[in-house]
């Protein structure tokens, strides 16, 4: 047993030593999130990383500096003009997000970009149409369809018909509420229950940067979700919680740290079993993370789903067999929410 323990801990180690990933990419953006989220995936993962293109000459030039591998550049179009790259990762200012990918596009090279890709349906559908046009794909970094927890969730909501889910954060004055934070709650109910229509919606607004919207959506396959997005909590207990109620159990779920499923209680020719005796309560852990064990599966990279997102964007760019869970039309009906919500 202990040789066999040894082999696989060696097997391991030379399977992670040897990964190389054989393209070559280039990085648009040096921004906070990219520095601490992004950029340390890519080094774990080996990219051959050719080019970190920046706004700033003095940003380029410290990048060259202190950097051999990597060239810092102010002029996107040499990274563009380039035959070696093959992708590109983009996670520059928003505003900026929608050119940059028809830039790109443009070259037939491939897109990874950070949310959000654009800013309204009509641009959406603009980049939709480049990239038929393209031999290049566009990955959206709507990491919440890429985390574990929300990909076991969507495999057992089978036979679900409602659901509560609350997002709650802190005071937000300093952008657009919908589309830098609350395009992820949406994205992330139509992912794991399919395209939805708002059939009434409320809006709190108690000040600029204090938002509430109590939302009741119907889906596809008729599901009905009563949804709260709220800036008016706070950001050092911010909240992420799903109710689910499906055919047999219903399942809990609080900032992705677990989800169980708690089997209902069943009943005879009618009346519930539960006011005869004292009921057992069956749970199943279904996702649980361990903050003791300092491994990959746990880190909170690869919990929040932005390990993965890379990870297939990659895979897809050296032609390996990985599905595209974030492409440019899977978020049409997540735009079409937004807009919806903005009139209101």
């Amino acid at each position: 047993m202990k040789k066999l323990i040894e082999k696989y801990k060696s097997d391991r180690k030379i399977k992670f030593l040897t990964r190389k990933y054989t393209q070559k990419y280039a990085f648009i953006g040096i921004g906070n999130h990219s520095i601490n989220n992004l950029y340390p995936i890519i080094d774990y993962l080996n990219v051959d990383l050719k080019y970190i293109v920046s706004n700033s000459e003095a940003t380029a030039k410290v990048i060259n500096e202190n950097y051999e591998d990597v060239q810092g550049i102010s002029d996107l179009d040499i990274a563009l003009n380039d035959s070696e790259i093959n992708g590109v990762f983009i996670s520059a200012n928003p505003a900026s997000h929608f050119e940059l990918i028809k830039q790109v596009l443009l070259k037939d090279k491939n897109v990874f970009v950070e949310k959000p890709p654009c800013f309204t349906s009509e641009e959406l559908e603009q980049l939709i149409e480049a990239e038929k046009s393209s031999k290049g794909i566009v990955v959206v970094g709507m990491q919440k369809r890429y985390a574990p927890i929300n990909q076991i969730m969507k495999d057992n909501v089978k036979g679900a018909s409602h659901y509560n889910y609350k997002y709650k954060v802190g005071f937000y004055p300093e952008g657009d509420a919908i589309l830098d934070l609350f395009i992820h709650p949406l994205d992330i109910v139509n992912y794991i229950f399919g395209d939805a229509k708002i059939e009434s919606a409320q809006k709190i607004e108690k000040s600029k940067g204090v938002i509430t919207y109590l939302l009741h959506l119907k889906h596809a396959n008729n599901v009905i979700g009563n949804v709260e997005l709220s800036t008016d909590y706070w950001w050092a207990k911010a909240e992420e919680a799903f109710f689910i109620n499906t055919d047999k159990a219903y399942l809990e779920s609080t900032n992705s740290d677990e989800l169980v499923a708690i089997d209902k209680p069943k009943s005879i020719i009618g009346i519930p079993l539960e006011k005869i005796k004292k009921p057992v309560i069956t749970k199943t852990f279904l996702f649980e993370r361990n903050s003791f064990l300092p491994v990959q599966e746990h880190n909170q990279l690869v919990l929040s789903g932005y390990y993965d997102e890379i990870k297939i964007f990659l895979n897809i760019c050296e032609s390996k067999d990985n599905t595209n869970k974030s492409d440019l039309k899977s978020l049409v009906n997540t735009y079409e929410l937004m807009s919806a919500i903005k009139t209101k």
